[in-house]
């Protein structure tokens, strides 16, 4: 609904990573910890799954539905489809980068954790017309300009 004669388009963004992002997310954390031969902790058994979106498919798709003037007085998710567990997450990451972290699991969240999170992103598909950046390939983006000291 147009609220005072304007147009709006909604973006739900998901796990959106990429270089120089907050240290407090799973895949910075993860990959800080790699590179110090750390031990990676994860929550529970790990079999939780989540989607991860570069951070150029996020800005393009956007972009995009601006530009076009696409998914007016809508919402988009903005996001990926393609599933991980967190432990297999922390396993690529270890394999990227040589590590020699060992992966430690820690008792689940008390209040939960969320054990799937996969967002429908056709309209973000059909915004884009192309496909969305592998995640291998994004990690070894960011591991291309990062240090310990990053």
């Amino acid at each position: 609904q147009k609220e005072y004669g304007l147009d709006y388009t909604v973006f739900r963004f998901f796990n959106t990573y990429g270089p120089k992002q907050s240290k407090d997310f799973v895949v910075s954390k993860f990959i800080r910890m790699a590179l110090a031969n750390e031990d990676i902790t994860i929550y529970g058994n790990g079999m939780q799954t989540r989607t991860f979106c570069y951070i150029d498919d996020n800005i393009d798709a956007c972009l995009a539905a601006y530009h076009r003037n696409e998914v007016l007085n809508d919402v988009v998710n903005v996001g990926s489809d393609i599933e991980i567990t967190i432990k297999d997450l922390a396993e690529l990451i270890i394999d990227l980068t040589g590590s020699s972290s060992q992966l430690v699991h820690l008792p689940p969240l008390e209040e939960g954790d969320m054990t799937r999170r996969m967002p429908d992103i056709a309209r973000m598909r059909t915004l884009l017309g192309r496909e969305l950046l592998p995640l291998r390939t994004g990690l070894e983006r960011i591991l291309a300009h990062t240090t310990v000291a990053n």
